[in-house]
């Protein structure tokens, strides 16, 4: 389906990303970003669930490594994986920062994180419900 929405994330830091929000079935091309593998929020809730965080040169060939049996996507698809948030950087320096914000900010649980409530971002509102009809929630 492809590109869902932006949405704005602000790090524990007090720092605000604008976070393009992908379907899965997405088929990126070999772009720097920093990408996140999200459960988004249901009904009227305002937060989102940031299951994992990384960091590429280059994205097409990445989600395709990140597939493998045992990778992250495979991890974070069993907590309910449903979107794919993209932040595209060309510098490595600025991918490896931005990335180690976001794990700091959230702790999402397939990079480690810890407890059930690891990796939950505050929304500002409710996602859209056409957020969710696009990713083929209900």
């Amino acid at each position: 389906m492809g590109r869902l929405m932006t949405l704005t994330l602000t790090s524990h830091r007090g720092r605000q990303y604008p976070v393009e929000l992908f379907s899965r079935d997405t088929v990126f091309t070999d772009t720097g970003a920093v990408y996140l593998f999200l459960r988004a929020p249901e009904g009227r809730s305002v937060q989102a669930q940031v299951l994992y965080v990384g960091e590429t040169g280059a994205m097409g060939r990445q989600m395709i490594e990140d597939r493998r049996p045992g990778g992250p996507w495979e991890r974070a698809e069993a907590l309910g994986f449903d979107t794919i948030g993209g932040l595209a950087l060309a510098r490595p320096e600025d991918r490896a920062m931005i990335a180690q914000d976001f794990i700091h900010s959230w702790h999402p649980p397939c990079n480690d994180g810890h407890g059930a409530l690891a990796g939950l971002v505050g929304l500002v509102a409710p996602a859209p419900f056409q957020m969710k009809r696009a990713i083929g929630g209900k």
